[in-house]
């Protein structure tokens, strides 16, 4: 058998088990595996399936708002887009703990089942701004500690870098290792 068969067999299309603890890395994990679906479903996931759509004409000009066309009508893009939309909903509710997934059964596409679980885990953008101008003030005001070995100072600044990249606020290398140096001063 060969080594891509192998690879189709396995669980490509499995997002790991959901984790309350630490939702940010299972919707990164989650994200991964749903690009390996297929390109175009993360970007369904993200921003919501693209739903076929006609505009209605009258005497050869544009009349009325912008329509869904009737299923009976799409092409085999639609459907296929709107089967991509299905699968991740599908592999998302596969991955959640029953108590978690009474949070989204009621959702009818996968973007709002992501969205729906975000805020409940992550909170609003609102919410979210909170921890990031703490951890970026944290950062800010980072010094090595009296009595600290280096090897202290450094484990401390890491676990706190990697706390801002979970966060998606992302600092160069040479920020970094400028940011250490001065903070052993």
């Amino acid at each position: 058998m060969s080594t891509s068969n192998n690879l189709n067999n396995c669980c490509l299309n499995k997002i790991p088990p959901f984790d309350e603890h630490d939702f940010t890395m299972w919707k990164t994990k989650a994200m991964v595996v749903i690009e390996t679906m297929d390109y175009e479903t993360r970007n369904i996931v993200g921003k919501g399936p693209h739903v076929p759509t006609y505009q209605p004409m009258v005497n050869n000009g544009l009349f009325g708002p912008v329509k869904q066309k009737p299923e009976t009508s799409y092409d085999d893009d639609g459907k296929k887009l709107l089967s991509l939309d299905v699968k991740a909903r599908v592999v998302i509710g596969n991955s959640l703990p029953y108590h978690v997934y009474h949070l989204v059964k009621n959702c009818d596409l996968a973007q709002y089942m992501m969205d729906k679980l975000t805020v409940a885990y992550e909170g609003t953008v609102e919410v979210h701004v909170a921890p990031i101008n703490n951890l970026n003030r944290r950062y800010e005001h980072f010094f090595a500690q009296q009595g600290e070995s280096l090897t202290q100072s450094f484990n401390r600044f890491n676990c706190l870098v990697n706390d801002i990249r979970r966060m998606r606020t992302i600092k160069n290398s040479s920020q970094l290792v400028l940011k250490f140096l001065n903070s052993l001063g």
